[in-house]
């Protein structure tokens, strides 16, 4: 592995290059010099850069061995800036550093050097701006303040929580783990019912901009998920920052207002159409932050390992089917785990209730006691079943699918096991087979089918 520097030997490369050679001493790697030739070479006035560009390249290099040790020194044209890492080289870079700015770009280029490496390099980029706090963390001088952006729902999330893990391995680091939210697209997710009469809602939620304190405590749930054990020296942040529009400005928002020193992002390693239709949280930041910007690729997140359930969703329509499947979650989360039993009643016509709301209902007022009553009657009184932690809820919705998904979201749950039956069943809320099949389709979670023999 190396630790690879583009250089373009302007003065703000040349600072990207000395944190470069720090942080391939800290990692004990050898520290591979790119100059990219893009226009005029410092102190080469009239000579032609391929003239000029190996001499100054080498006296780079030898600034930097003190520091780095190993030093190779690699000469490249511009033209080739967009694919300018060799199929060697790509494979064996541990990172890419560049300076964020000193670039001499064609004005035809919209994107910059650093974005443009971002988008097609293998390997986390470093982009530097204001390399002292870098500096002097490398020096062992202070913790680095680093807000990365974790998405519960996005996989790229997984791949700059590795980059954090490596770099608290590195030395000491606060983290802001900070995830940009929609208020109202959150209550949709989770479900969690809210009615947007004004003069219905409490003061506290009145303003549609702020969190539900139940979504906000499913959010920290999940960004402490996303985010797992983190090894290292320094504090754990959970920021929710509730916000519409551009989620890089939201970003750069927090960055600025907590005084972080580094910004890490995941990217999707779009290209052409797919950039230009989705956007890039990404580029945002890298173009307009005030602080030095890591853009992780996605091939650097670490798979998950498989691990047994801790936590099973049963939906339970009272069947032969529902008790199958009780009986099988119990066996799978083995003792101190959790099943959740769920029954969704679908509304009838006729029922009044509230239209403009987000998320499902509670259970209609006259069954909801009668309804959680026979959910209890369903776990079993047995010693095993005593070392096992149950709960029950009662939900109304019109998609009984969506009103699953929903809860496995708010709940957090491993998996869910939905039993099946051939014979229709007399519950008024029996579960039909469309269900289970609607639920593999759309549901987020692993979903175990259990039929009745």
């Amino acid at each position: 592995m190396a630790i690879v520097c583009a250089t373009n030997l302007s003065p703000e490369s040349a600072e990207a290059a000395s944190v470069a050679a720090m942080l391939a001493a800290r990692l004990g790697e050898p520290l591979v010099l790119l100059g990219v030739l893009d226009g005029e070479l410092p102190g080469s006035a009239g000579l032609e850069p391929m003239d000029r560009g190996p001499k100054l390249l080498d006296a780079e290099c030898a600034r930097l061995r003190p520091v780095a040790g190993m030093v190779r020194p690699v000469l490249r044209s511009s033209a080739s800036t967009d694919e300018f890492l060799s199929d060697d080289e790509c494979r064996h870079a541990r990172q890419v550093v560049v300076a964020a700015g000193g670039w001499r770009s064609p004005s035809w280029r919209r994107a910059s050097m650093p974005e443009r490496l971002s988008r097609f390099a293998c390997a986390p980029v470093l982009a530097v701006r204001r390399e002292a706090a870098l500096v002097d963390w490398l020096r062992g001088r202070r913790r680095l303040l680093v807000m990365v952006g974790v998405d519960p729902c996005s996989p790229t999330s997984d791949a700059a929580v590795t980059y954090l893990r490596e770099l608290r391995r590195a030395g000491p680091c606060d983290v802001l783990a900070t995830y940009v939210c929609s208020p109202l697209e959150e209550r949709e997710r989770l479900g969690i019912h809210t009615p947007v009469h004004v003069e219905v809602l409490e003061p506290t939620v009145r303003n549609m901009e702020a969190l539900d304190p139940a979504v906000e405590r499913v959010l920290h749930r999940e960004v402490h998920e996303r985010l797992g054990t983190l090894d290292g020296e320094g504090r754990v942040e959970v920021v929710l920052e509730p916000g519409f529009g551009r989620p890089a400005d939201h970003l750069l928002h927090v960055a600025h207002a907590r005084g972080a020193d580094v910004v890490v992002v995941g990217t999707h390693a779009r290209g052409g159409l797919g950039r230009l239709w989705h956007g890039s949280v990404s580029a945002g930041v890298l173009r307009h932050a005030e602080q030095s910007v890591v853009c992780v690729p996605p091939s650097l997140r670490e798979p998950r390992p498989a691990t047994a359930p801790r936590s099973v969703l049963v939906p339970v329509d009272f069947s032969e089917a529902s008790a199958r499947a009780i009986s099988q979650a119990r066996t799978l989360v083995g003792p101190g785990g959790r099943v959740h039993l769920l029954h969704v009643h679908r509304r009838r016509s006729g029922e009044v209730a509230f239209h403009d709301h987000y998320g499902v209902l509670p259970e209609p007022p006259r069954e909801k006691d009668l309804v959680l009553q026979r959910l209890w009657g369903l776990v079993p009184r047995d010693a095993g079943a005593e070392a096992v932690h149950w709960s029950v809820e009662g939900v109304t919705g019109d998609d009984v699918t969506l009103a699953i998904c929903q809860a496995t979201e708010r709940e957090g749950v491993d998996l869910v096991c939905v039993g099946t039956s051939p014979e229709p069943s007399r519950e008024p809320d029996a579960l039909k087979g469309a269900v289970a099949r609607e639920l593999v389709a759309r549901c987020r979670r692993p979903v175990m089918v259990v039929p009745t023999a």
